[in-house]
């Protein structure tokens, strides 16, 4: 009997799978990371290949758990991270690897195309121009790798190449499609204006579906790749963010989930779109429905960034490893070197005693759209050591959501308490508690928040297995934790954070003239 479905999603920082039992209403998560490259300061690649790598070693340790999971498995849905172009020649194949939606390497082109036609493109896609966005990093390629440029034949989004892997099948869904710049949001099609100026055609980019389609089933390569069995309906899908906002329960106006992940995001559910050059707006799931928000573009990876860095080989040697490379490109020290870390942070008092971290590793989005920015410590002195500069990372990732909340406040956008808490990040309990004391409100943590989750959901409206999008986010029958703030370290938190925005303020000039001698 068929009881199964199954999610799977492509994240900033990794590979999350998740298979739904109907009749337990259990969700069983697995998550592999596979990692980005940095050959300048500033850019970020990651290999197509490696996110394949990744679902497939998930999906078949999933499968061989149970020898008849695969035959009863009803459908699959998709789940990615936006705006990464995946360009493929005629055969297929990834040409380059993928720009990252944290590279900022085109700012000229953003710069270009926001003068040329940036009015016309913040009305059709709700969007306004900079590096964030797939246009400005297509025509990058387009003005510095011609060799890639000539042999296009596709181009795709992350959850597009494993549909594509699954199915043969090369398509998109709407929502996707908006985080590309080249979409109208208004005629539901590729807009050919804005293709024109690429040099591209509207057959070089990928069929355009709803989220809830059947986008093809697997094939006979879809099975040697991943374990499923062949004909499996593999559901259109969407993004990460989407499906995570619609998997944690929001859909009503004012609902807000807060992201503790790679990409630190706020989104706030609204019944009008929000045109605004420092918030990015996407269609909800729900017709009628965005979701405006903000985002910190090296949240978890700031945490990352310093365990992959400075508290790798610790990890490793208590493993039992001493080697710092990581074997057969897997990196599974996450669980590990985590847990290490958030204990030894745990033991700093809040403030972190005067150490205070700005995560602009990459840049950051809103509410700045700041390229040039760079990350910094400030007031470090002889007694700190490695748990202070966790702690403060963990504080100073918070501060940014707080700046980004802020933001969205100037806005008149209406915010209910409790916030949704989702991410990877909600594992690390001592972060969570730090961000709900940063933020001054109540949150809760959903039963389902993951975007896998979301994406196996997705692909029971899309089956008929839930009549509705409302029955499908009542389906989980687990509880929700609330995480309560506490009034005396928000307090604190207001402090610190005044000194942390005049830092911004007072380094600018100094983070723009560094940024001068990273820029390649």
């Amino acid at each position: 009997m068929e009881r199964y479905l199954v999610g799977v999603d492509i994240g900033s920082g990794g590979c999350k799978v998740s298979v739904i039992d109907l009749k337990t209403k259990r969700v069983e998560t697995r998550s592999r990371e596979y990692p980005t490259y940095y050959p300048r300061p500033g850019w970020a690649e990651q290999k197509p290949e490696d996110w394949v790598s990744a679902a497939s070693f998930l999906t078949k340790s999933i499968l061989a758990k149970k020898s008849t999971i695969a035959s009863e498995i009803i459908a699959i849905g998709l789940s990615g991270v936006t705006h990464s172009p995946v360009i493929l020649d005629k055969n297929g194949s990834p040409i380059s690897r993928s720009i990252h939606l944290t590279d900022i390497r085109s700012q000229k082109e953003a710069n270009y195309l926001k003068e040329r036609i940036g009015e016309e493109i913040l009305k059709a896609t709700m969007n306004d121009v900079n590096v964030m966005w797939t246009a400005p990093m297509l025509l990058w390629i387009k003005n510095h790798k011609p060799e890639v440029w000539n042999k296009i034949r596709h181009v795709i989004f992350p959850k597009d190449y494993v549909r594509y892997r699954l199915t043969g099948e090369i398509a998109t869904d709407h929502i996707d499609a908006e985080g590309s710049l080249l979409y109208n949001t208004h005629s539901r099609s590729w807009d050919e204006r804005f293709l024109s100026i690429l040099g591209l055609k509207p057959n070089q980019l990928p069929l355009i579906l709803n989220p809830t389609d059947i986008s093809g089933k697997v094939t006979t390569e879809g099975y040697r790749i991943f374990g499923f069995k062949e004909g499996t309906p593999v559901i259109t899908g969407s993004t990460d963010t989407l499906l995570e906002v619609f998997a944690s329960g929001c859909r009503n106006p004012g609902d807000c989930t807060v992201k503790l992940a790679t990409f630190g995001r706020i989104c706030v559910i609204s019944d009008k779109p929000i045109f605004d050059e420092k918030l990015i707006t996407y269609s909800y799931i729900y017709p009628g429905m965005f979701y405006p928000g903000t985002g910190t573009k090296s949240f978890a990876s700031s945490l990352r960034w310093f365990r992959d860095r400075f508290f790798k080989s610790r990890s490793q040697i208590e493993k039992g490893n001493p080697s710092i490379e990581p074997q057969n490109n897997e990196i599974d020290l996450s669980s590990k070197a985590y847990n290490l870390m958030e204990k030894e942070a745990e033991n700093v008092p809040p403030g972190s005693e005067g150490l205070i971290f700005h995560p602009y590793l990459q840049g950051e989005g809103s509410p700045y759209n700041d390229p040039k920015l760079r990350g910094g410590f400030f007031g470090i002195t002889l007694r700190h050591g490695p748990p202070h500069f966790i702690r403060a990372i963990l504080e100073g990732t918070s501060f940014s959501l707080l700046d980004s909340m802020n933001f969205i406040r100037e806005k008149n956008l209406t915010v209910r308490e409790p916030i949704r808490l989702i991410g990877g990040g909600t594992k690390n309990r001592l972060w969570t508690e730090i961000l709900i004391d940063v933020l001054g409100m109540e949150g809760i943590i959903p039963p389902a928040m993951d975007p896998s989750s979301g994406a196996a959901l997705l692909a029971g409206v899309g089956t008929g297995v839930f009549s509705s999008l409302e029955e499908a986010q009542g389906f989980s029958s687990e509880n929700q934790e609330s995480i309560n703030f506490k009034p005396e370290k928000h307090t604190l938190y207001k402090r610190l954070f005044n000194l942390y925005k005049i830092a911004h303020d007072k380094m600018l000039e100094v983070y723009h003239g560094l940024a001068d001698f990273g820029s390649g």
